[in-house]
């Protein structure tokens, strides 16, 4: 076989973009059969969407966390000032993603979830503005694609949600 030395250290994208599109296909399964078995209502898939969505990735993010961490540095705008921030923040994801799911959601939770999402996506857009190429560490080590792709869904999905959701209460 001939394959060359960066052929062998670059990921596959489509397989790549195929993993994170089922992550996304699971979590969307999840979040439908969490919000029928609570009611069914718009507020109930917002809620149950991003409690499983912050628990799914928080996950990946915490196995490994370390990773995680140093690569988080490179693009978050508090990781940057923090190193403690880039380890606590997987555990902030989980605790959102739990209070999601347990139905404790209020304009409290929804206004820190717009606010560190938005900073975290400033980091992105940032990043994405200065056509600077780095590795999404999202999702840890274990699906890997560009920064723009999946912190864009991440960041400022999470946002809108969390707005929506102000906007409906």
């Amino acid at each position: 076989m001939n394959h060359d030395d960066h052929s062998m250290n670059e990921p596959n994208k489509s397989v790549e973009y195929s993993k994170f599109a089922g992550v996304m296909v699971l979590i969307a399964i999840l979040s439908y059969l969490h919000a029928n078995n609570a009611g069914a209502s718009l507020m109930q898939y917002l809620e149950s969407f991003m409690g499983v969505f912050f628990i799914v990735f928080a996950s990946f993010k915490i196995y490994n966390l370390k990773e995680f961490a140093y690569g988080f540095q490179s693009y978050d705008l508090v990781a940057k000032k923090s190193l403690a921030y880039s380890y606590l923040y997987p555990f902030i994801q989980l605790t959102f993603g739990f209070v999601y799911l347990l139905g404790y959601s209020n304009i409290t939770v929804n206004i820190l979830v717009l606010f560190i999402s938005l900073i975290s996506g400033a980091g992105v857009l940032d990043k994405i503005l200065k056509k600077q190429q780095i590795h999404c560490v999202c999702l840890g080590n274990v699906i890997k694609l560009p920064l723009s792709t999946i912190s864009f869904v991440e960041d400022f999905g999470m946002a809108i949600m969390a707005l929506a959701m102000l906007i409906l209460r």
